[in-house]
């Protein structure tokens, strides 16, 4: 496999490419997808996990648009973990404490060496931003998850940058399912449930479920 999505593909008859993003940033992993006309297709290559064993996988995904029954993204937002944000605390005002000790030069004489006076500061000033850094970060991760067909759920963990958040957006607006039907039977009373989310639903894909629903399909 080639890093190049396009140079992996060969499309069908009346197959045609509507997009391909190329410019993609994963974490931890290179990633490109193409759309086209029937498929959505994406390509990774980085690590990943196989029978607890951590392995570097070249993998190609390719999903059928009519069987992709639901498309969500969203972005999390993590923070450290609290002992890193306390020593992140901690540093940044040791780091403040011995700039206000070396401005006044009282309790500790640092050492003297050529550029010493701006060279400490320099220094400070570093342990503040780390400091900072570890105090107050906040990391985001762009996720999108792909149902299709039964139980098949593709995810990709992205960069939470502005061109990959447009592709979710453009990939988002480009997918239309014909139906999503959450059912739920209960045992008292036997019934069921719909919820159709989607736009583009139309009144003879309503009838053709509920034919499905009567004849033991769904």
């Amino acid at each position: 496999m080639k890093n190049n999505v396009i140079r992996n593909v060969t499309l069908d008859v009346n197959e045609k490419i509507l997009k391909d993003f190329r410019r993609l940033k994963a974490k931890r992993r290179f990633c490109q997808i193409m759309l086209t006309t029937k498929r959505l297709i994406i390509y990774t290559d980085g690590m990943s996990l196989s029978r607890g064993r951590r392995v570097k996988r070249k993998m190609m995904n390719e999903t059928d648009l009519h069987s992709i029954h639901q498309f969500e993204y969203y972005i999390d937002f993590q923070k450290h973990r609290i002992w890193a944000r306390i020593l992140g605390f901690v540093l940044f005002l040791a780091a403040i404490g011995g700039a206000y000790v070396n401005f006044a030069n009282i309790l500790i004489a640092f050492p003297v060496y050529p550029y010493s006076e701006i060279g400490n500061y320099a220094a400070l000033g570093l342990i503040a931003i780390i400091g900072l850094i570890m105090w107050l970060r906040v990391g985001k991760t762009l996720y999108v998850k792909i149902k299709s067909g039964l139980n098949d759920v593709s995810t990709l963990a992205l960069e939470a940058n502005k061109y990959n958040e447009l592709t979710a957006r453009y990939l988002g607006s480009k997918i239309h399912p014909i139906a999503k039907i959450n059912y739920k039977r209960k045992t008292e009373s036997n019934s069921v449930f719909f919820d159709f989310p989607f736009r583009g639903f139309e009144k003879h894909d309503i009838i053709r479920q509920i034919k499905y629903i009567c004849r033991g399909e769904i």
